[in-house]
C-alpha cells in the first residue's frame, strides 16, 4: 500500500465527499447520481445495495420526496493508493430527523464511509461506498 496522495488529487476527493454530504442534506439526492461512476456502487445503505448510476439516481429521486432531514458530519478522511486503486475512509455521524425540522435531529449513524475513487470523464468519482 502507497499512502501517498498528491495534495490536488486529495483535495479533488475532499470536495467530491463534501459535495456528496451536502446534497443528501440540501434537497439535492436526486442528483447524487451525478457524483459516482457509471457502474457505481453505494453499499449498505438500509433497505437495500444500489448498484449502478440509475439504481442511485431512483433512490436519490425518491429520497427528495421525503419529509427527512438530514446533516452529515464527516471528518478524519484519509485518502490512500491501495495497489492501483485510490481509496477512502472518513468517519461519518448523520443526525437525522423523519421531519423537515433541522432544529430536531437526533443522531442516526456514526461510523466509516470506505470509499474507492476512479477517474471517469475527467473528473474523480465514488467507484463504491460502503456504509
Amino acid at each position: 500500500m502507497s499512502y501517498k496522495v498528491d495534495s490536488a488529487t486529495r483535495d479533488e476527493i475532499i470536495a467530491l465527499t463534501v459535495e456528496h454530504a451536502y446534497r443528501l442534506d440540501h434537497g439535492m439526492a436526486d442528483m447524487l447520481h451525478e457524483l459516482y461512476t457509471h457502474d457505481g456502487e453505494l453499499l449498505g445503505l438500509p433497505p437495500k445495495d444500489l448498484v449502478g448510476r440509475e439504481a442511485i439516481q431512483a433512490w436519490g429521486a425518491a429520497r427528495v420526496t421525503l419529509a427527512r432531514t438530514s446533516r452529515h458530519v464527516e471528518t478524519n478522511h484519509r485518502v490512500v493508493w491501495n495497489g492501483g486503486a485510490l481509496t477512502g475512509t472518513l468517519l461519518a455521524t448523520v443526525y437525522r430527523s423523519d421531519t423537515d425540522d433541522v432544529t430536531n435531529t437526533k443522531p442516526f449513524i456514526i461510523g466509516d464511509y470506505e470509499d474507492i475513487y476512479e477517474r471517469e470523464e475527467g473528473q474523480w468519482k465514488i467507484r463504491q461506498r460502503i456504509i
